[in-house]
């Protein structure tokens, strides 16, 4: 049986005439943190919301655990078992923490209620601030509520757009912590990440896009020993 959970093949993607993706192909193995880099504009959130479902592909397909879903509409990919953390958060900003979780959980039928309260516990500030509008959060605390959000729907691969864009330090510290909690949990994840020294810390594997096509595939060892990448990513080379 096959360790691959996620297989995007030769996938195109435009935006009319202009192809934002030019036949990337790349895998995500299960159980596995992957990390994507890339300059911006280099098509990497376009990869990640053509895998959620929120962009259509012009060509090739993607794959999650062996069932084809180039087709299929957000709403069944999430119901498929993939969560997307979009880049800049995207919470509900007029609705409540607590909302916004439950929002997160639109899908299902059961009693969801024990998951939020683990989330709680994951997530303490969020607990503190469940009855606070999600728009007066810190950037820190709205990707938090983002990534707990995401969580509600218990996904097996979580797609994570740039985490910690935008944060101070310290939050982009505590924000790798929980990844590698959540990687540890049993998650999968694939991140895209511009942060290249933290992700080295987590991750796998690592692909490089640039100009909407994939120019690297390695794992970090590689990845540190590439001298164009270290001098790009890594602000260092022999």
């Amino acid at each position: 049986m096959s360790d691959t959970l996620l297989e995007v093949r030769d996938l195109v993607t435009a935006y009319g005439k202009i192809e934002a993706l030019k036949g990337v192909s790349l895998q995500v193995k299960q159980g596995s943190i992957t990390c994507l880099l890339g300059p911006n504009g280099a098509g990497k959130t376009t990869l990640m919301m053509t895998i959620a479902g929120i962009l259509r592909a012009r060509s090739g397909t993607v794959a999650f655990a062996g069932r084809e879903m180039t087709s299929l509409r957000p709403h069944a990919i999430v119901a498929s078992g993939v969560a997307l953390v979009p880049e800049n958060r995207l919470v509900f900003p007029a609705m409540t923490v607590l909302d916004n979780l439950r929002a997160g959980a639109y899908q299902r039928r059961d009693d969801f209620a024990p998951d939020i309260e683990k989330l709680f516990q994951r997530f303490p500030r969020l607990k503190e601030r469940s009855a606070q509008l999600a728009g007066t959060l810190s950037g820190g605390e709205q990707q938090m509520l983002a990534v707990a959000r995401a969580l509600m729907s218990r996904p097996k691969l979580l797609l994570m757009d740039e985490p910690s864009l935008g944060l101070a330090p310290l939050v982009v510290e505590e924000i790798f912590r929980i990844i590698t909690e959540l990687h540890r949990d049993g998650t999968t994840i694939f991140l895209v990440e511009q942060n290249a020294h933290m992700a080295l810390k987590v991750a796998q594997h690592f692909y490089l896009m640039e100009q909407g096509k994939v120019t690297f595939s390695g794992d970090p060892g590689s990845l540190a020993e590439d001298e164009v990448i270290k001098r790009a990513y890594l602000g260092s080379a022999k």
